[in-house]
């Protein structure tokens, strides 16, 4: 198995991070701007909605060589969530991390470095790796387990407020989102629809007022729309969200460019082709990861009962040469055990590869949307490179992991070990 990568960080940095877009109104210290400056809207970061609804790996009892990866897998939609923030690190330079993280018979440590990350940062990253491993033991006698996980952040595709009104709005809006997942509740198993459209901003001493002193229109007004029609529900949820935002403007009137994008770690492959080829891209992406969790996973939990196994072997095989004839004898009443013991191995290799199996489609969809969009834009060459080596090597690993099923079913024992 291979360690964790993503294939969009660079896609995404360039095409969602930086988005250019009219809005009106001044910089966020009020001084004049450009007219380029005033347009800038930044803080275009996607947010996985599979954040809302965690699930934790089923990594077994008892930790092994594989726990440690799976676990940091499982946990990198909420350590991505805990980068957003540019003010949990250094907003203008990349941040570049590591998670050490062990298991031994005192318990779990996780200790988190990185540049720049401040201690909310580090605190997030901590709470979400050992959410995976809760519950979670060191083998007995067993030497303590240890990984380094590295992670690292774009300032490209960090909230970063200051820029200007437009981008401090769009941040703003951003770093809520992960407080509406009421909103997210009917797509919590699906591709989540692109939400776009104006956030108007009325200063309080321009808005038109009625004779009895109340206001005609409200302070902030939102008109995002859905990329698709399924995703109504969600826009409308979305919208009054925003519109309760204290979300203020320096100008008489300031509208606002806004996308809220979103991702869903824990939902479906088949995408509404009115998204966007990146968020089409991002989607499957966030969907492969989970995948290759959700694989390291069975892993962890076949190597379980490998060892399970190999003890009940060994425990067979000093019995059955003892010169005691008890225990000799005794080692013929444990066929029965080691028979249901290498059955439940089988067992675990079908379910590691069934999980690679899962893994490897997500990676063929990607392969084939990155060549449809190579077709049309030349720059999408090296997402398809990426997609196509995921492919393979997770294809020679389903091989493998058959190869040792089929070796496994036939030392099983018949009658005699």
């Amino acid at each position: 198995m291979r360690r964790q990568f993503s294939l969009l960080i660079a896609v995404v940095a360039g095409l969602v991070g930086l988005g250019l877009a009219c809005a009106g109104g001044q910089t966020a210290g009020g001084s004049a701007a450009s007219p380029a400056e005033r347009q800038r809207v930044q803080n275009r970061v996607p947010f996985d909605i599979g954040n809302c609804f965690p699930a934790k790996l089923d990594l077994g009892k008892n930790a092994n060589e594989y726990t440690l990866p799976a676990a940091f897998r499982g946990a990198r939609p909420a350590i991505d969530e805990c980068l957003v923030d540019g003010k949990v690190q250094n907003p203008n330079a990349a941040t570049k991390g590591k998670a050490a993280i062990s298991v031994d018979g005192t318990g779990t440590t996780v200790t988190v470095t990185g540049e720049g990350l401040q201690p909310a940062g580090t605190a997030c990253i901590e709470k979400a790796i050992r959410a995976q491993l809760e519950g979670v033991s060191a083998p007995p006698g067993g030497k303590p387990l240890t990984l380094e996980g590295p992670f690292e952040r774009d300032p490209n595709s960090m909230v970063r407020m200051g820029v200007n009104e437009a981008s401090d709005v769009q941040g703003t809006i951003r770093l809520a989102v992960p407080q509406w997942c009421s909103c997210f509740e009917s797509i919590r198993a699906q591709a989540p629809p692109e939400l776009a459209g104006t956030v108007t901003l009325t200063r309080a001493d321009a808005t038109p007022k009625v004779a009895d002193g109340g206001q005609l229109s409200k302070g902030v007004g939102a008109a995002l729309q859905p990329s698709d029609p399924s995703g109504a529900q969600v826009a409308s949820c979305v919208n009054q969200k925003i519109e309760g935002l204290p979300l203020k403007s320096t100008s008489a009137e300031l509208q606002v460019p806004v996308q809220v994008l979103l991702v869903n770690s824990s939902g479906s492959t088949t995408i509404p082709e009115s998204a966007s080829a990146v968020m089409q891209f991002s989607q499957l992406d966030a969907v492969r990861e989970a995948r290759e969790a959700q694989a390291f996973a069975a892993l962890a939990r076949r190597q379980n009962v490998a060892n399970a196994y190999d003890a009940q072997v060994q425990v067979y095989q000093a019995a059955a040469s003892s010169k005691d004839s008890k225990k000799r004898k005794a080692a013929g009443l444990m066929v029965k055990d080691l028979k249901g013991g290498c059955a439940a191995l089988v067992k675990a290799d079908e379910e590691f590869t069934k999980a690679l199996e899962s893994q490897v489609a997500v990676e063929q969809q990607m392969v084939t949307l990155a060549q449809t969009l190579k077709a049309k834009d030349p720059s999408w060459s090296s997402a398809e490179t990426a997609a196509t080596t995921a492919t393979a090597e997770t294809q020679k690993q389903i091989e493998a992991s058959k190869q040792l099923r089929t070796a496994n079913e036939k030392t099983c024992p018949k009658e005699k070990f």
